[in-house]
């Protein structure tokens, strides 16, 4: 069965991954320490038994472990994919906790720095799609040998089969049965389509012993649904006084008749407006509910991520009364505090309040320290907060300022970040200097320390749409370009080593408009730091006065990747559906060969040696890293590794035969694909499996420094960026 060839795979993964590493390898990666979160967080917990321990899951980015109040953080490792949703943690064996993903529960038995997959019992895994996300795992409240778990997404990232399932275990984890599913039409213990369940939670404990403890979830769709039968069967709970469609539930934990119903903004009305959503208050188990919102300034907005609306209630476990949301919205974006139980709010900090790594503002969600009213932690997408009192003051637990007072501007991550990383660049004319991009907030973030810490290339457009090229001057001019999901904050600019930027964009600087799609990468003349092109599609732009105009060229062709040959710095290498073509002048092209796929996936690169090496992998046909070398007798490819996954290749500029291969897959599927890295020391004959300290293994670009071959960088997909020691002779990376 899938399901057994599945865990087989992860538990040899895990044990590569989670172990000292492939023997045959030594091969270690450790982060590379950028800044933020660089994705969104979809949920942060901490734990009952220990304030210290945090464990936050992530978009595409997998899980992180805190043992030190969000002081550092480390990877999880051993995911078969990383799109997480929430935890919880064991009712009384510390080390215990479980995670809800898009691919089925996982229990780690060590805190969360590894983890397996618990799902037998559910559909078996598949490659090529979601089979069974589950958001929530509960433990029975009188017998944590029983457990349930529930079906679906808060992070809403679309339909799944099996959606509105509830799961029942009775051997701690080890297998499951459905019970039955929750559907936008009620409860039926038949398994069927159903709803989106987005939250389940154990009520407070009855204040009378004839009444049981009581199990409630959230659909959306259906709504707030109860059982009294410990999860075995459930009924759908009416909300009178409430105006709107439910969002979130949140009980007391010391009070079962006490509910906060938090609602979604409403349809827009005549005036063009999305009204606000809002808060609601039960103290008599639901029959009746009253708005708990004074002292909240609430405005609608042009679409519903507009108008003011609130994450779910996060309420003080040691202090009931102590409650913390979020506004979730971009125009009103707050955390809010009440300490009445929700009668009266306080703003305790806005965007202007808090300095972090990112530049989103205050919008996103809250959670309360079980052990510890005065502690908090909020999230969003770009970063983490903490307060230790109460809400007063936050700190960035996702990034830190080594020197706030001499370098304002530089940042260090904390170790654990998401990028959805794009491309690493080493300057080769200033030792020390190098540059990452990713997506969304990342056009680059410099370092001019040996990557000790990083300074942001804003530009003046927006801070977001991703960053895809870079090129390095001789001058210290730098160019940058940007680009995500078919926009870009146009061709950013530096003349002092990035000291300071302008920003080239749009119709008056001879480019396109922000809309009008994504750039691809920038290349700067040798000799001439003032020319420079940049691609578009099948359009090329190039600037012969240092960025501030740009001209239009047509090259009847989309470039896949590009590389210059770095023994001639005229001869230029383009990877396209049809074939790679070499070129002098950007004007007469020589295909030679290689064509056939649209759209394939990988790069193109060439060695110190002259040769071309192509990534093709995942989509079309002659999968794997082929070579080509122009200065051979006979003008054809080889294929150095049959990999179905090739995405990115980088050579030693000092010994071509030291060669380094990572594979790649999109995500949104059970079995996340990227079979990790490869390293060769004899120009591809044989290969070692690079895995070791990696907790994502799908990669998308790395390279090597120019000025220390035995320093590498690879960046991941959800994973960030991390570094190695790869010695020449040992054929380790330590």
């Amino acid at each position: 069965m899938l399901y057994e060839v599945a865990a087989m795979a992860l538990s040899a993964s895990s044990a590569l991954v989670c172990s000292g590493g492939d023997a045959a390898s030594g091969i270690r990666w450790e982060p590379l320490y950028e800044p933020g979160v660089g994705g969104a967080i979809v949920s942060v917990q901490v734990s009952p038994h220990d304030v210290r321990h945090v464990l936050a899951g992530g978009d595409m980015l997998g899980t992180g472990v805190s043992f030190d109040g969000g002081e550092t953080w480390s990877p999880g490792l051993g995911l078969a994919t990383y799109e997480m949703a929430t935890a919880t943690f064991h009712p009384s064996s510390t080390n215990e906790v479980w995670m809800g993903s898009c691919s089925g529960p996982y229990k780690s038995s060590d805190g969360g720095r590894t983890w397996e997959m618990k799902r037998r019992g559910m559909p078996e895994p598949a490659r090529n799609r979601y089979t069974m996300m589950i958001e929530k795992v509960l433990f029975d409240s009188r017998d944590p040998s029983r457990m349930l778990a529930f079906s679906g997404s808060s992070r809403r990232w679309g339909a799944c089969r099996g959606f509105g399932a509830v799961w029942e275990s009775l051997d701690c984890g080890e297998s499951w049965t459905q019970v039955g599913t929750v559907t936008t039409n009620g409860w039926t213990s038949e398994s069927v389509e159903g709803a989106n369940i987005v939250r389940a939670f154990w009520g407070a404990r009855p204040s009378g012993a004839k009444e049981p403890r009581q199990v409630h979830l959230v659909a959306d769709g259906a709504g707030w649904f109860s059982s009294s039968d410990d999860g075995r069967t459930w009924r759908r709970r009416e909300t009178p006084g409430v105006a709107g469609e439910v969002s979130s539930v949140t009980g007391s934990p010391s009070d079962d008749r006490v509910f906060w119903v938090v609602t979604k903004p409403g349809d827009k009305g005549p005036d063009g407006k999305v009204p606000p959503g809002g808060i609601y208050k039960t103290i008599d188990g639901g029959r009746s509910f009253a708005p708990s919102e004074s002292g909240i300034a609430k405005r609608g907005g042009a679409r519903a991520k507009l108008a003011t609306h609130f994450s779910p209630m996060a309420v003080s476990a040691s202090n009931p009364g102590r409650i913390y949301a979020g506004d979730d919205s971009w125009n009103s974006p707050a955390i809010w505090r009440s300490d009445d139980g929700g009668e009266t709010w306080k703003a305790m900090a806005r965007s202007r309040d808090v300095v972090t790594s990112g530049f989103a503002g205050l919008s996103g969600f809250v959670c309360a320290a079980p052990g510890n009213a005065d502690i908090a932690y909020f999230w969003n997408s770009e970063f983490i907060l903490r307060t230790f009192d109460g809400g007063r003051t936050w700190v960035d637990v996702s990034a830190l300022r080594p020197d706030p007072v001499g370098k304002p501007g530089a940042w260090r991550g904390r170790g654990w970040t998401g990028w959805c990383s794009k491309n690493i660049a080493f300057n080769p004319y200033r030792r020390g200097q190098c540059a990452v991009q990713a997506m969304d907030a990342c056009h680059a973030w410099i370092s001019d320390d040996g990557m000790r810490t990083w300074r942001y290339a804003k530009g003046s457009v927006t801070p977001w749409s991703g960053g895809n090229g870079i090129a390095f001057a001789k001058d210290g001019r730098i160019y940058v370009t940007t680009g995500q999901g078919g926009k870009n904050a146009g061709i950013l600019v530096s003349h002092d080593g990035g000291g300071s930027w302008t920003t080239a964009s749009g119709s008056a600087c001879g480019l396109p408009a922000p809309d009008e799609g994504s750039f691809g990468p920038v290349f700067s003349d040798a000799d001439d730091s003032r020319r420079a092109f940049a691609f578009m599609g099948e359009r090329m732009f190039l600037t012969e006065d240092g960025g501030a105009s740009w001209t239009e060229r047509r090259l009847g062709f989309t470039p896949r990747s590009v590389a210059r040959d770095p023994t001639d710095a005229e001869r230029w290498y383009i990877k396209t559906d049809d074939g790679v073509l070499t070129t002098r002048d950007w004007r007469g092209f020589a295909n030679l060969g290689l064509g056939g796929g649209k759209k394939t996936d990988g790069a193109i690169s060439c060695d110190a040696r002259g040769r071309v090496l192509v990534c093709r992998g995942r989509i079309g046909d002659k999968k794997g890293l082929w070579r080509y070398d122009p200065s051979a007798p006979r003008k054809e490819w080889s294929l150095l590794r049959d990999e179905p996954l090739a995405f990115g290749c980088a050579t030693d500029p000092s010994d071509a035969d030291r060669i380094l291969l990572c594979t790649y897959d999109a995500p949104y599927h059970d079995m996340a694909g990227g079979n990790g890295v490869f390293a060769s020391e004899d120009g591809g004959e044989t290969w070692r499996k690079a895995d070791d300290g990696l907790p994502v293994r799908r990669a998308t670009c790395m390279a090597f420094d120019p000025f220390d071959p035995e320093t590498v960088v690879i960046g991941t997909s959800g994973g960030g960026f991390f570094r190695a020691r790869w010695r020449k002779g040992d054929g380790d990376v330590n």
